[in-house]
């Protein structure tokens, strides 16, 4: 059971009908409704969500400071309109609209149980090299091209980060950065 979700997105309707899947199921001990980004610190100044349930384009709109310092949280994006894979991507799972209360279900439970980060180990020059390129909004076709390795390569450091922080999505992978001293928030983001 996550301890307490987080539910971002202008929908009243989305947002309370999430919330009531959420407890009917048991998923969760605390859940939080936000109607907006800009609300999270005042909402949550007190506890950290360990899971966060946004709509990708509020999430796009949003500054890594809003989320708090913890690269533990899960991300899942809410998908009722089209979003390309870049931004798929960012999220460590997608629940989408259509979907039936018992996948939306399976899909939290999953990450749940897969949600316990391995022990950090150390990245790479390489890794961080590849990091920071990928923080600053580049594909991975775009660091194999700065970095002069093929796409293949790129792919590859990219999974050994996500394997050795346990981190999957893009923002907590930004935190991460930060706390680690490998970039800052000059660094980050499309240029």
């Amino acid at each position: 059971m996550f301890k307490f979700i987080a539910i971002i997105d202008k929908s009243h309707i989305i947002r309370e009908g999430l919330a009531a899947l959420l407890r009917n199921n048991n998923l969760c001990q605390r859940i939080g409704s936000l109607e907006h980004p800009d609300e999270w610190l005042p909402a949550f100044k007190d506890a950290e969500p360990d899971l966060v349930i946004t709509n990708p384009g509020l999430w796009q709109k949003s500054d890594s400071k809003r989320w708090g310092h913890s690269s533990e949280k899960s991300i899942v994006g809410l998908i009722y309109q089209y979003c390309d894979r870049e931004m798929l991507a960012q999220f460590d799972e997608t629940i989408y609209i259509t979907d039936s209360d018992e996948t939306i279900v399976n899909k939290l439970r999953h990450l749940q149980k897969h949600n316990k980060p391995p022990a950090t180990q150390s990245l790479s020059a390489r890794e961080k090299d590849v990091l920071k390129l990928l923080l600053q909004g580049l594909s991975n076709k775009e660091v194999a091209t700065k970095l002069v390795i093929s796409v293949h390569t790129a792919i590859a450091h990219r999974k050994n980060i996500i394997e050795k922080t346990g981190i999957r999505s893009l923002p907590g992978l930004a935190v991460y950065a930060i706390l680690n001293n490998i970039s800052d928030m000059e660094n980050i983001g499309g240029q």
